[in-house]
């Protein structure tokens, strides 16, 4: 009985203990899930940052005049130049100029000893005129020949007329006759040879005194060109003889330069030659003076293509009046081959093309993109003309068009 009672006292002790156990695990689990929501709470709720626009710069479509040109090439020239070769050959004995210096029309440039040249020639009209007096005694040896001939015909033929009349008659024979026939045939024969005789030797006088002609004017040329001298006003752009240099026709002593006056001769086509006029102003552009544009006039406009090709010869003239621009620099020249005047333009960077359409993006006053087809005129790539799609006053993008998405806003940049 002892022993039941103990067991039936340590029975319920057990099982509250048990109990105890669960609500202690229950309290820290509440506990646990209490303290996890707390902490959650505490945590800084998640940045959602905003979305980014895009940035666009923008411009206004407006009314102007809209000019298409085309660049042309080009060296510039002197407005003359002449290339110095003497008449006369022999040393050179004195240079009056230096490459760089103004000459005039008709200055010495520099002098040919011709005398050697002068002497030879001296000779040759001596000998010419021994020819034209030689030929001359022939001309009148045959001159007399032919009158001597002449004469013996009159003669022969009074005497054939006088024995024609006595063998009429019967006072002669017919040998008598035929004898006298015979002699004024002779002597129209030598009649004929001393007539040719006196030709030829006209024909040598002639042929001498042409000689002696030419030989004559080239003394008197040798004594002349022996001083070279300037045909034209300008400056000596080179000088290729000095003092003890042997000079020569076809060979080139000098050059004079008319820089007073600059001019690019150049050629267009026909599709430019026949918008150019006379007095036609261009810009031109030097790459070696910088960017700066310089002006030109057209001065001349050939009304057909150059021999054998199939451009048009044009002349511009290019003032230099501050004597920067020199002979020689190479040139481009920028011609209007196109315009148009009050059209609605905008920036040619404007103009995108999607689907083989030319599209412009247009924002409205909230700045929210359209993109709108336009049909597209004279561009001359900084500004393009809009035939229809746009009008006056209109806002577009000029760039970052392509990432901007219709209907979503954009952000405008300055």
């Amino acid at each position: 009985m002892k022993e039941e009672k103990n067991f039936e006292t340590f029975e319920p002790k057990k099982g509250k203990k048990k109990k105890v156990i669960i609500i202690i695990l229950c309290i820290v689990l509440i506990l646990g899930f209490v303290g996890y929501r707390v902490l959650e709470n505490m945590q800084e709720p998640e940045y959602i940052p905003a979305p980014q626009l895009v940035n666009v710069h923008v411009a206004t479509s407006e009314l102007r005049s809209l000019y298409s040109t085309a660049p042309i090439s080009g060296r510039i020239n002197p407005v003359e130049e002449v290339v110095i070769t003497p008449l006369a050959s022999g040393e050179v004995i004195r240079v009056h100029v230096s490459m760089g210096d103004r000459v005039e029309r008709g200055a010495r440039l520099f002098d040919i000893d011709a005398s050697q040249q002068a002497t030879q020639l001296s000779a040759g009209v001596n000998q010419a005129s021994a020819g034209v007096n030689q030929a001359s005694a022939g001309v009148s040896a045959a001159r007399t020949a032919v009158g001597t001939a002449t004469s013996s015909v009159d003669i022969a033929r009074t005497n054939v007329d006088r024995m024609q009349t006595l063998f009429s008659e019967g006072a002669i024979s017919l040998q008598a006759l035929e004898q006298a026939q015979n002699s004024l045939t002779q002597a129209e024969a030598g009649l004929s040879q001393a007539q040719a005789q006196y030709a030829t030797a006209r024909a040598s006088l002639n042929a001498a005194s042409s000689a002696l002609g030419a030989a004559s004017s080239a003394l008197g040329g040798t004594i002349d060109n022996s001083q070279v001298t300037s045909p034209i006003n300008g400056y000596v752009t080179s000088l290729n003889v000095s003092v003890g240099s042997f000079a020569s026709p076809g060979v080139v002593a000098a050059t004079i330069a008319d820089v007073s006056e600059l001019v690019i001769n150049t050629s267009v086509s026909e599709q430019i030659a026949f918008r150019l006029n006379v007095g036609d102003p261009v810009s031109i552009a030097i790459s070696v003076l910088g960017d700066e544009l310089h002006p030109g006039i057209v001065t001349a406009v050939s009304p057909a293509p150059a021999l054998g090709g199939l451009t048009f010869p044009v002349t511009i003239s290019v003032p230099n009046e501050s004597g920067q621009i020199m002979a020689g620099m190479f040139a481009e020249i920028n011609i209007i081959a196109d315009q148009r005047h009050n059209v609605v333009v905008v920036p040619s960077d404007a103009v995108i093309i999607r689907g083989g359409r030319p599209l412009v993006v247009v924002l409205d006053a909230q700045n929210i993109p359209e993109f709108r087809e336009v049909v597209v005129g004279l561009d001359n790539g900084i500004f393009a003309e809009i035939v229809s799609g746009l009008s006056t006053g209109e806002t577009i993008v000029i760039s970052g068009q392509h990432f901007v998405t219709a209907g979503v806003e954009v952000n405008v940049v300055d």
